[in-house]
């Protein structure tokens, strides 16, 4: 599965590995702002750190939009610059999932370090699944994560498994090697997500489930 994964990933990257190289680069340019801020030298450092908090807040729809912006390209789909700053369409919605989801992941790692693993694997499609349901409810996503993932997370876990060879690539190459590796991961989880997703049947309205 996980070498199909791999496969299905590069053939959707073929003709635009350069476009999304760019577009990782710049990506990480803008997420790198913030630190600009907290690590410039100034006497009013409050002033300072509030640009670098409102800025982060500002900049987390973009994480939201690197994903999907991979998923555009895992389903062949046309993928342009703009496509990085879609979620700011719902910029309440796509602030207000990144932080809960944040939140509660936080909490679940303060409890203890595996039990966070294996949350953060439970939650990791929920921003796929904010663009293919956009009238989706922010702990609704986090629950339809959750429960699409049952059953998978190992095979995720083995998934970002198979990479490390490519992320210790990045490390000898100063991070140079990150700008193909970063596509290369993404597209796969996107594949992995569309894999999960068609395996499914169709879902029906339930009574409430806890996010968590």
């Amino acid at each position: 599965m996980i070498k199909e994964l791999k496969l299905s990933a590069r053939e959707s990257l073929n003709g635009r590995w350069v476009f999304m190289a760019l577009m990782f680069l710049l990506f990480l340019i803008i997420q790198g702002i913030p630190t600009t801020f907290s690590s410039a030298p100034n006497e009013d450092f409050q002033f300072i750190d509030l640009i670098g908090f409102v800025l982060n807040i500002l900049f987390l729809p973009l994480a939201i939009g690197w994903a999907w912006l991979a998923l555009s390209v895992a389903r062949k789909e046309e993928a342009k610059i703009v496509d990085l700053f879609e979620p700011y369409k719902f910029f309440l919605k796509a602030v207000g999932l990144s932080l809960v989801q944040g939140i509660l992941l936080g909490l679940w790692f303060l409890l203890l370090i595996v039990p966070g693993i294996i949350k953060s694997f439970s939650y990791m499609l929920t921003y796929y699944i904010l663009r293919d349901e956009p009238s989706i409810g922010i702990l609704d996503a986090i629950t339809r994560s959750r429960q699409m993932m049952d059953g998978h997370k190992m095979e995720a876990f083995m998934l970002v498994l198979s990479f490390i060879g490519w992320f210790l690539l990045g490390l000898i190459t100063i991070g140079i090697a990150f700008l193909w590796v970063g596509p290369y991961f993404s597209v796969t989880l996107a594949k992995f997500y569309d894999r999960i997703r068609g395996e499914e049947a169709p879902v029906e309205e339930s009574a409430f489930v806890a996010p968590y």
